[in-house]
């Protein structure tokens, strides 16, 4: 094999498309594990068909696509299959089989970004997040072993939509191997609790012209806004109402981490992730404060005596690019047969 040839197999290219963003990453496989190269970010409303988005991955990337491995993109929407998506907060549709032929793509699949999120776990992220909750001592689920009787890992993430998605733990031939699963949590109703939250229900339904009311609608950013402007009086935009409401301990701040304490608790229960739930999305990752709120805990722990959230380690994630490891995770196993080519 040339050398050029052996770059080749040791490059992979990820992509992470969001309702608000789409970021493009370059790994490199080395000796030590996966090393990210560049990162670049565009606003995904400049983003017509799956082409421009590739087209823009070679413009970003200095590389040709017919130069990697693998290449996987997260899409912040229900996948069809794995070449087909569409996002769920905004008009675009990702289609990769026309496309693959087209730049060369030798291997390609297209998953759920809270899968991506999931796998970002088993990568230096994992080993790297901040503990929140629950027991201290858990191994990360890359060092797990098929003797330890692991449990699934779930990940959940606050941003311009709710993601959530877990890994559910195999055991072959003597060897642990993680299968990465999507879901749509987020889309699930909210539960609220007391006259002061229910009239904060009745607020919000009006303001989002919805009857329902999902944890997509309360946790996310716009649900911040609403939260916002029920408790000062104040509308503002989702970045604007994040700043102004979640800084010092304001009731607004109160609010969120109670909501999203409660919204992980939901998830933990529905997955039982002894191994793990991490937290993830920009509300968590520029906010902090929210998971470090008292508020949060009281959340979380809303099922006494069950003695199920309190086994489960909570934590948060400290790397903006999760998504874009666990994607590049994933390539590398597809890039080496043991994730079947779509």
């Amino acid at each position: 094999m040339s050398y050029g040839e052996r770059k080749t197999m040791n490059m992979l290219a990820t992509i992470d498309l969001g309702g608000t963003h789409c970021r493009f990453a370059r790994f490199t496989v080395t000796a030590r594990g996966l090393a990210l190269d560049a990162v670049e970010t565009c606003p995904t409303a400049r983003l017509k068909d799956s082409d421009a988005v590739l087209e823009q991955w070679e413009k970003r990337q200095h590389t040709s696509l017919s130069q990697v491995a693998a290449l996987v993109m997260g899409v912040a929407g229900p996948v069809l299959d794995g070449l087909t998506a569409r996002l769920s907060n905004a008009p675009l549709r990702v289609d990769l089989k026309t496309a693959m032929p087209r730049f060369g793509l030798r291997r390609a699949r297209v998953v759920n970004d809270f899968v991506c999120e999931a796998c970002a776990c088993l990568t230096r992220i994992g080993e790297r997040s901040r503990h929140l909750l629950g027991p201290a001592d858990m191994p990360c689920p890359s060092r797990r072993s098929a003797g330890e009787a692991p449990a699934p890992v779930a990940v959940l993430g606050a941003g311009t939509g709710l993601g959530a998605g877990w890994l559910v733990p195999q055991v072959d031939n003597g060897r642990l191997r993680w299968l990465p699963l999507p879901s749509e949590a987020g889309h699930q109703a909210f539960a609220f609790l007391g006259r002061e939250e229910e009239a904060f229900a009745i607020f919000a339904r009006k303001q989002l012209g919805r009857s329902l009311l999902r944890a997509d609608d309360i946790v996310t950013g716009r649900g911040l806004a609403v939260l916002h402007h029920f408790l000062t009086g104040r509308e503002l935009a989702p970045a604007a109402a994040a700043a102004e409401g979640l800084a010092d301990d304001c009731p607004t701040l109160r609010w969120y981490a109670r909501f999203l304490g409660r919204t992980c608790a939901h998830w933990g229960l529905a997955t039982l992730c002894y191994s793990g739930l991490f937290l993830t999305g920009g509300m968590v990752l520029r906010n902090p404060a929210v998971t470090e709120h008292p508020a949060f805990a009281e959340g979380f722990f809303m099922a006494p005596g069950l003695d199920v959230l309190e086994r489960l380690p909570v934590s948060r994630y400290t790397d903006a690019h999760s998504g874009l490891w666990g994607a590049a995770w994933l390539a590398e196993q597809l890039a080496t047969g043991r994730l079947p080519n779509s």
